[in-house]
């Protein structure tokens, strides 16, 4: 990866010494705003996964979109959309940068997703360019750059920046990693279980039966089976299984 990056516009920016500079990744973030205002863009936003965006239920965790210059009030009806949100979606079809405006002329998109992407609209966040990384151990990390002018010529802007956008969303996910920066990444905070609901599930994940566990914690099968009933209803599993690989995946266990 090269830490020196040429926009469209011939101007160069070294994001690695900047972010390597940098005291913590809002700082950082920072950085990345200042780099995509000189190729033109008004807004910028990162997200960022330790984990494998989708669960062994086929669910898809919720994106956490850490953001610079969004409008004011443009989070409060987001939640609702972090799952399904079309521009995160489509970063699992390929790896090089996507345009909004294609993202949304797609005839396949759920309902959902269309309200998602007039949802963007309405505050003028309609066109943008999504840079995913796909990491190793299944960790995904994701850059938007995005303009809220309407007085641009957009296709030409596309194909002038989507090089070195990909450039830099690469060298900036490198260098906030070697700054050990990822744990200061705001991510959604799923579900905790409580001590009782991660011992039971810790169990089960070992094999034991509520009859075995039961006998180990010195609690009721009643118990037992009530724990693990709860843990599966916040973990949005359908079975104990599926619960227990769930847990897994995020950590808890």
């Amino acid at each position: 990866m090269q830490g020196m990056i040429q926009s469209g516009f011939g101007l160069p920016f070294d994001i690695k010494k900047q972010v390597e500079t940098s005291r913590d990744f809002s700082q950082a973030l920072d950085v990345l705003m200042d780099t995509v205002g000189e190729f033109g863009f008004t807004q910028v936003l990162y997200a960022y996964l330790p984990i494998p965006p989708q669960l062994p239920n086929g669910d898809w965790l919720p994106l956490k979109l850490n953001v610079r210059n969004f409008p004011k009030g443009w989070e409060d009806g987001w939640n609702r959309f972090m799952k399904v949100d079309p521009y995160y979606r489509a970063c699992f079809q390929g790896t090089l940068p996507i345009d909004w405006t294609r993202v949304q002329a797609n005839g396949n998109l759920a309902a959902v997703q269309r309200e998602a992407c007039s949802y963007l609209n309405d505050f003028g966040l309609s066109h943008g360019i999504t840079v995913p990384a796909h990491l190793p151990f299944g960790r995904f990390a994701v850059m938007s750059a995005i303009v809220d002018r309407q007085d641009i010529d957009w296709n030409t802007m596309f194909e002038s920046v989507r090089e070195p956008l990909f450039r830099l969303m690469h060298t900036f996910t490198k260098s906030i990693l070697d700054m050990k920066f990822e744990n200061q990444i705001d991510t959604v905070r799923f579900s905790k279980l409580t001590s009782r609901e991660l011992e039971c599930m810790k169990w089960a994940a070992a094999g034991k039966t509520s009859e075995e566990t039961s006998i180990i914690l010195g609690r009721s099968i009643e118990t037992v089976r009530l724990h693990i009933k709860n843990a599966i209803t916040k973990l949005e599993a359908t079975n104990r299984s599926q619960a227990v690989a769930i847990a897994v995946r995020l950590g808890l266990i």
